[in-house]
């Protein structure tokens, strides 16, 4: 795809469009998250960190999409499932071994609310992701009860807010959450947050609250520097849409990444006064270019449409590029992702009114960014990349295996971190309609030098600073 800049016509683009929220079925995402990774790739910018995402429980985007961390959490209310015929299953008390455990570890999941692998070990906080996964896989509906506090565990005594592990007593002590019931608890620490719900016709102060695991953010994106420039001349990018969040960065840290790298961005273009000149020549010939370029994806007799791109994309990053990943999943995935880019290429998408062409051009990059997860994905785990952040990646002779009250889970036993992959970043660029994959270095920061005013103020007062 030919982007309308570094040519004459335009010298800066700067991509601020988020993360890639429809990549998945299981989301929370408000619906319409497309981000510009696929138009990236098609513009042969480097990505980089694609293998790194975000999980963690929320309530599902057909309704209100938003995170259960912090306090919705901490007030500790019951978790249970109902299957088909609506019969209850109080599934954490097959993990934890005491009342005390499992109601701790419910508690923690506010303040460690992603998905770790290394979590699921010593009976740990995001074991909680684990069975809400399993129970979610089993085709049942994953519930939070306000009006109920945790159920024990079988033959252990019920739950009591003076049978809590320290750090868990003491946080509620120092909120002054000592009340009896979790609504009551969550009304005294926050409550806008049972205020937020009711503005979207759920009152949880009377209902329970149905959720699940989902992908919450995209960790990896668009390689830049530490001015926002992308591995193409002219074009930026910031927030989600850059790779610069790291494997365990805090949710809030998109906010933070938005506003610095904007703000450096916008400095660093200033100072090229690349945006400063007007565009030359006439832009009749490559619009128009385009526009052909565009409308041929669009085709009515194609067998391809949005809806069944839309399915099956999302079905498969959620199956198999979740928080828990195999090797033969993911590259049975990988080559299911090429097979369908190959067929959009060749047959197109059917569109119909304009708004539908519009869902059919970002549908076609949002299938070309899933091989680009994918790809990463495989390359990572292919070259022994262990489990780190987000993702488990399941091994039947990984080191690592979850342990629950009944038991191990031997078939979760997942690789540990390779600590050489610390060291590195996995890039991938399109190039010739193939995905290129390979690694890079991290760029080295040493601790020891840092800035002093007399030294370095000149290079700021010259704009040396900026580097161009």
């Amino acid at each position: 795809m030919n982007l309308p800049y570094g040519t004459g016509h335009s010298q800066v683009l700067v991509l601020a469009a988020g993360g890639p929220g429809e990549l998945y079925r299981d989301s929370v995402y408000p619906n319409g998250c497309f981000g510009s990774l696929g138009l990236a790739l098609e513009a042969g910018i480097e990505l980089v960190n694609l293998t790194e995402s975000q999980f963690g429980i929320g309530t599902r985007r057909e309704g209100f999409p938003w995170n259960l961390s912090g306090t919705y959490v901490q007030a500790m209310p019951h978790v249970y499932s109902i299957d088909a015929e609506g019969r209850e299953h109080h599934f954490l008390a097959d993990y934890y071994r005491s009342t005390q455990e499992l109601a701790s570890n419910l508690f923690r999941k506010g303040y460690q609310w992603p998905f770790h692998a290394t979590r699921m070990l010593d009976f740990g906080s995001s074991l909680v992701d684990l069975a809400i996964y399993r129970e979610s896989a089993a085709g049942r509906r994953v519930l939070m009860d306000y009006n109920r506090n945790p159920m024990p565990v079988p033959g252990d005594l019920p739950f009591s807010l003076d049978r809590l592990d320290d750090d868990v007593r003491q946080y509620l002590g120092t909120a002054g959450a000592g009340q009896a019931q979790p609504i009551d608890r969550l009304r005294h620490m926050n409550p806008l947050a049972i205020e937020l719900y009711r503005r979207y016709k759920v009152d949880i102060a009377v209902e329970p609250l149905e959720f699940a695991v989902n992908n919450q953010h995209m960790n990896g994106g668009i390689q830049v520097d530490r001015w926002g420039r992308s591995s193409l001349a002219g074009c930026y990018a910031v927030g989600e849409a850059a790779g610069t969040h790291g494997v365990t960065r805090p949710g809030g840290a998109a906010l933070n990444a938005g506003q610095v790298f904007g703000t450096r961005a916008a400095e660093h273009i200033s100072a090229c006064r690349m945006a400063k000149s007007a565009p030359l020549g006439d832009m009749t010939d490559l619009a128009e270019a385009g526009v052909v370029e565009l409308l041929a994806v669009l085709r009515p007799d194609s067998p391809l449409t949005v809806k069944a791109i839309r399915t099956q994309v999302q079905a498969r990053m959620s199956d198999c590029a979740g928080m828990i990943c195999d090797a033969e999943s993911v590259a049975l995935a990988l080559r299911e992702a090429g097979r369908l880019n190959a067929e959009i290429s060749q047959k197109g998408i059917a569109s119909g009114h304009s708004a539908e062409m519009a869902r059919a051009l970002q549908w076609r990059q949002m299938a070309l960014a899933s091989e680009a997860v994918l790809g990463a994905l495989d390359f990572f785990i292919r070259h022994g990349g262990g489990s780190r952040g987000a993702r488990a990646i399941c091994d039947s002779q990984g080191e690592c295996i979850p342990g629950t009250r009944s038991g191990p889970l031997q078939e979760y036993r997942f690789r540990k971190e390779r600590e050489a992959h610390r060291s590195e970043q996995v890039v991938v660029k399109l190039e010739d309609n193939q995905l290129k994959i390979s690694t890079r270095a991290n760029h080295t920061f040493d601790e020891n030098v840092r800035s002093f005013f007399e030294r370095d103020w000149p290079a700021w007062l010259t704009g040396k600073v900026y580097d161009t």
